[in-house]
């Protein structure tokens, strides 16, 4: 991205879509009504995998996509076009390691600038975690962040696979925790 504010608004439009695909699969958890931070979980068992359900699954993607076409008005058709092709990359499907084990997916955790540093993780975290346990369920994520990787590890999430983005410096950190139940 050339810069700050086209970045913030490539990825406003493009976070309310994905929210938007993955909204009927996942729980949107908040720290409170301020949103300090925010958490989007993916539940396996939501999504059945039958031949119809994988239909429709596709159909959100693509409508997904279709709906931030705005953004190459912004960062133009080939920087869409990469975008895309990054994402693709960056897929999920490193989780079928796990066979039929039961998951939650951390898809997504923000904390705002201004709470960070202030146990914001913890509260999304600890309660992420217990259900988890509760639901004898692993709990994965991740991250093209290496900075996060500490943050994640402290709760006791180790890096399962580690997968290098095409046509990109990013590599995607494949995170897992087995909750004690869940072993």
């Amino acid at each position: 991205m050339p810069d700050e504010t086209t970045r913030l608004r490539v990825l406003n439009i493009f976070f309310h879509r994905y929210i938007e695909m993955l909204y009927p699969y996942s729980d949107l958890l908040t720290t409170s009504t301020n949103y300090e931070a925010v958490a989007l979980v993916f539940h396996s068992e939501r999504q059945s995998g039958t031949l119809i359900s994988n239909v429709n699954y596709m159909k959100q993607i693509m409508l997904a996509i279709l709906k931030c076409l705005p953004i190459c008005r912004i960062i133009g058709v080939r920087g869409f076009i990469r975008g895309l092709t990054i994402l693709r990359s960056m897929s999920s499907l490193w989780l079928s390691m796990f066979g039929d084990q039961k998951y939650m997916h951390l898809d997504m955790l923000v904390v705002q600038e201004r709470y960070r540093g202030q146990g914001y993780v913890s509260k999304i975290m600890m309660p992420l975690l217990a259900e988890c346990r509760e639901n004898n369920a692993l709990c994965t994520l991740e991250t093209q962040t290496p900075s996060n990787l500490p943050i994640y590890e402290h709760f006791q999430f180790r890096t399962v696979k580690v997968i290098p983005l095409p046509n990109s410096t990013l590599e995607q950190y494949c995170m897992a925790c087995v909750p004690d139940s869940a072993e």
